[in-house]
């Protein structure tokens, strides 16, 4: 054995060497390799885990968010498909003017006033004292004011042209918010409502229910409720909201 020790002593040192080497190299490098990858593996399936409970809790994966993007983009194309459908084309004086934006709307408003009252006084409809709209316009709220009186010409027409009996009342600023008149952002989709309260034949309301939604001058029925006050008379109490549609395809659409 001592012979064998002696003899074998540089080999028997070579291979402790290697031996030791291994040790520490499993110790050192490959213990610190392994000891990451096991808390990247913890790490994924936390991850994982937590990806799966959101999920569970409606938060979409890529997957579903493409396939709503994709939703989302073909509905902005086919609803602005449908523009030359349910377009207003507005009236050049109602457009914005350049300057002198709220003297134009005051007299503008003021004369339109007065030519419906007219036209509802030789048509034996009793009219409201306003139209609902307010006093005074400014730079970012006159476009909207313009488009609203539009509407409302567009409507107490119809109304005296249908031979309804009384315009109750005008909101022309039905269904608006103050914040959004003011938004610089802008909509796929913008509304612009009418609400108002009248009474008459039922044919004649019918009538204008059906003149609202004429190609070119289209507005929206919104609401609509129809009552009688006396069953023995063919004497109708009418509520109705209408609203010019304004899509803008480049605009960001509003989230539900």
């Amino acid at each position: 054995m001592e012979y064998f020790l002696k003899e074998n002593k540089r080999f028997l040192l070579m291979v402790g060497a290697g031996l030791l080497f291994v040790f520490f190299y499993h110790w050192l490098v490959l213990g610190k390799l392994r000891g990451a990858a096991e808390a990247a593996d913890r790490t994924r399936r936390n991850k994982k885990a937590e990806i799966e409970r959101k999920m569970a809790q409606g938060v979409p994966n890529d997957e579903a968010l493409s396939s709503a993007r994709k939703d989302r983009d073909y509905t902005r194309r086919m609803l602005a498909s449908t523009v030359p459908e349910t377009a207003f084309t507005l009236p050049d004086k109602f457009q914005k003017p350049k300057r002198d934006v709220k003297a134009y709307y005051d007299n503008l408003k003021i004369e339109l006033t007065n030519q419906l009252q007219e036209k509802a006084t030789n048509g034996r409809v009793a009219f409201p004292q306003t139209l609902g709209l307010p006093e005074d316009v400014n730079e970012d709220s006159a476009a909207e004011m313009l488009t609203r009186l539009a509407v409302v010409e567009r409507l107490v027409t119809l109304v005296v042209d249908t031979e309804c009996e009384k315009i109750e009342s005008i909101n022309a600023l039905h269904g608006s918010d103050a914040d959004d008149r003011t938004s610089k952002k802008a909509r796929f989709l913008t509304k612009y409502s009418v609400f108002i309260r009248l009474s008459g034949k039922a044919e004649n309301i019918f009538k204008v229910v059906h003149g609202v939604q004429k190609k070119g001058s289209y507005l929206a029925l919104n609401q609509f409720e129809l009552t009688r006050a006396d069953g023995t008379k063919d004497v109708f109490d009418c509520t109705m909201s209408v609203s010019l549609l304004k899509v803008d395809d480049k605009g960001a659409m509003d989230q539900p």
